[in-house]
C-alpha cells in the first residue's frame, strides 16, 4: 500500500506492507486502528530508484467495512490517506 495514497486491505489481515517512493523516510501517526503498533511505524525512504517498503503488524485482524485515516508525515495532501477494510 503506498504511504501517501492509502488502500485497502482483506479482512482478517494481521499485516500491511507500505511502500515509500519519497527520498526521505516517512514515520505514520495518529491511526486509530485496533491492534495498530504502539510505536509509530518508519518506512524507509526511496533508495536508487527502488521504493522503500516495510510490514506494518497489527495485532487485532482487520474487520471488514471499516475505514481508517492516518497521518504520513512525508505526503503533502490536505486529506489523509486511509486503510479501507474489505
Amino acid at each position: 500500500m503506498d504511504v501517501c495514497a492509502g488502500g485497502t486491505i482483506n479482512a482478517g489481515a494481521t499485516s500491511i506492507t507500505f511502500t515509500n517512493h519519497h527520498t526521505v523516510k516517512c514515520t505514520i501517526t495518529s491511526c486509530n486502528m485496533p491492534g495498530w503498533p504502539t510505536t509509530d511505524p518508519a518506512i524507509p525512504k526511496q533508495e536508487n530508484g527502488v521504493a522503500g517498503t516495510q510490514v506494518v503488524i497489527i495485532t487485532v485482524p482487520a474487520v471488514a467495512g471499516n475505514t481508517y485515516n492516518y497521518t504520513p508525515n512525508c505526503c503533502d495532501q490536505g486529506t489523509p490517506p486511509q486503510i479501507k477494510v474489505q
